[in-house]
């Protein structure tokens, strides 16, 4: 008996895993998405700043970051600016001030946390895909297009690209909760989602759309009756009431965009959405700084033919899951088409994070995922094409390793941005180079803030003051600039017209309190036109306000 009993066991044990069962093995799958993230995204360890926007919330943002009292101060302001700031971030914000602590103005550590967060967001939708039934196999080899697809390449080497990152965490694991909650109800899973939901809308305001997703998989994907989803419901609406009386508190701008004009945004931005499809099925044609104008809708149109004949083809049009991945992509891709251009004319590659999932749910159910294909076949066929992605995402990763050449490959990709040629101007060496550049720009957008101040920078520098004068004035007649007036006081100063240069400083000051080189001019020309008393009220003001006063201004301001 016990012989026969071992020869089982053995008989057991020499039974062969087939090669779609080694998948199901949940720890191998994370380690090696794992492990493929992080080799194709490795040389953006390496990577600098880019100045767009990164050396904001991290180098001038630095004495902000430095102070741990802050963190409570960012749920109680606007993302730029403390008031009249249209973004409502502050996790984004807190998130900054605690890995200040660890890695101070470096951007070293900055990338390294945006490969981690990116490396989190791959193991937990693979665990989500789990959880809502797709195959082992086929969630692996989803999971790991997401991982290596370069339209995503922007997320991961951007440092402010971590904010969709952020949320997709959030929003996965709010998720897998809500899920197990369906499964089986306990109040700790759903306590855990609802915070989670909490940090979710602290981090963008686009998780507001969140419990849409979450009620449509529920109701129909699951079958859950609605019963089930009172309690859930009840918690999503006590973190949007948490949510929405905390972000009363901060002085936000009150622009408010009427439904008409959401509309017609949605209406003119629609080719976004093609673009944005042709940049997943077709990444050809990725730009560091999209702009929709230099975005052709060919590719877009091209892979929503073949997406559509793939649906056919498959006839996932009956399943589900094929509606809620379609209804993910749309939902998530609404915040982008009612954004005016006034605020944000950029269809930046980073904002498909979250949308991009819609349409992997949509793959799951049509062909190579269903069908008899053979296991090994399939593995082939993706692996081949996550290959071809993840070179591109290394090669491209190298575009945002500093900032003159992410700009220079922003002017190449998008021409007809006057902003990216304007910034690509102030990181060449070269004046000539810069002068053109800046005059290149002027031609597309003669208003562009800070560009007519650039401009007449390059004048004055070539002693053409009268010249430079009439952009600088171009310059603060659209935009109270601080540094244009400042200009304009010392062109003013050098004619001797001492009181027009005084009014010039006095609109600097006035803008920016702690611009100590305006301050201390000012104070100086005060004396020399003989208003003491004015030049000592400033000097006096200075003080207070803890800025330096150097020995002359001290001087003149005892006599």
């Amino acid at each position: 008996m016990k012989k026969q009993q071992k020869n089982v066991k053995n008989s057991v044990k020499s039974v062969p895993v087939s090669f779609e069962g080694r998948f199901a093995n949940t720890l191998f799958c994370l380690l090696v998405l794992a492990s493929v993230t992080f080799v194709v995204y490795s040389r953006t360890l390496f990577l600098d700043y880019t100045r767009l926007d990164d050396s904001i919330f991290i180098v001038e943002n630095a004495h902000y970051n430095a102070d741990l009292h802050n963190i409570g101060v960012s749920f109680h302001r606007g993302l730029f600016n403390p008031a009249k700031d249209a973004y409502y971030r502050p996790l984004f914000l807190v998130d900054f001030i605690i890995e200040s602590r660890f890695f101070g103005i470096s951007p070293a550590g900055y990338h390294f946390t945006n490969l981690l967060f990116h490396i989190i967001s791959v193991m937990l939708l693979f665990l989500f895909f789990r959880k809502i039934k797709i195959p082992p196999l086929n969630a692996f080899l989803l999971s790991l297009i997401f991982a290596v697809h370069p339209v995503l390449t922007q997320a991961v080497a951007w440092i402010p690209g971590r904010n969709d990152m952020l949320l997709m965490i959030f929003f996965l694991s709010l998720f897998i909760l809500f899920l197990r909650y369906l499964e089986k109800p306990s109040p700790l899973p759903l306590v855990f989602h609802a915070l989670l939901l909490l940090a979710a809308l602290f981090t963008k305001e686009t998780a507001i759309i969140i419990p849409v997703i979450l009620g449509g998989v529920a109701l129909f994907y699951l079958k859950c009756g609605w019963r089930k989803l009172v309690i859930p419901v009840i918690s999503w609406i006590a973190a949007l009431f948490v949510w929405i009386l905390v972000r009363s508190t901060a002085p936000l701008s009150k622009d408010w965009i009427s439904p008409a004009q959401m509309m017609q945004t949605a209406i003119e931005r629609m080719g976004v959405v093609i673009q944005y499809l042709g940049k997943i099925f077709f990444p050809v044609n990725l730009t560091v700084f999209p702009v929709a104008e230099d975005v052709t809708l060919v590719w877009g149109f091209a892979a929503l033919a073949a997406f559509v004949a793939l649906i056919i083809y498959s006839k996932s049009y009956s399943r589900p899951l094929t509606w809620i991945g379609l209804g993910w992509f749309i939902v998530f891709l609404i915040p982008v088409l009612i954004v005016p251009k006034s605020l944000n004319d950029q269809v930046f590659e980073h904002r498909l994070y979250l949308p991009i999932i819609g349409i992997l749910i949509m793959l799951s159910q049509a062909f190579p995922f269903t069908g008899n294909l053979k296991p090994k076949v399939k593995f082939a066929c993706i692996a081949a094409i996550s290959l071809v992605f993840a070179t591109q995402s290394f090669a491209r990763s190298g575009y945002f390793s500093d900032p003159l050449t992410f700009w220079t490959h922003a002017v190449t990709g998008s021409p007809h941005s006057a902003y990216a040629r304007m910034l690509l101007g102030t990181k060449v060496d070269s004046a000539a180079d810069r002068e053109r550049l800046f005059k290149e720009a002027h031609v597309l957008d003669p208003v562009l803030k800070n560009l007519n101040y650039y401009l007449g920078k390059v004048l004055l520098d070539r002693k053409q003051s009268d010249s430079a004068e009439l952009y600088f004035r171009q310059e603060v007649a659209h935009y109270p600039l601080a540094d244009a007036y400042f200009m304009l006081a010392q062109i003013e100063f050098g004619r001797q017209k001492l009181d027009s240069a005084a009014v010039n400083l006095e609109k600097v000051v006035a803008l920016e309190p702690f611009h100590s080189q305006a301050c201390h001019n000012l104070a100086l020309l005060y004396y020399q036109q003989g208003h003491v008393d004015r030049s000592k009220q400033l000097v006096q003001n200075m003080q207070l306000r803890g800025m330096e006063v150097d020995d002359l201004l001290k001087m003149v301001n005892k006599k």
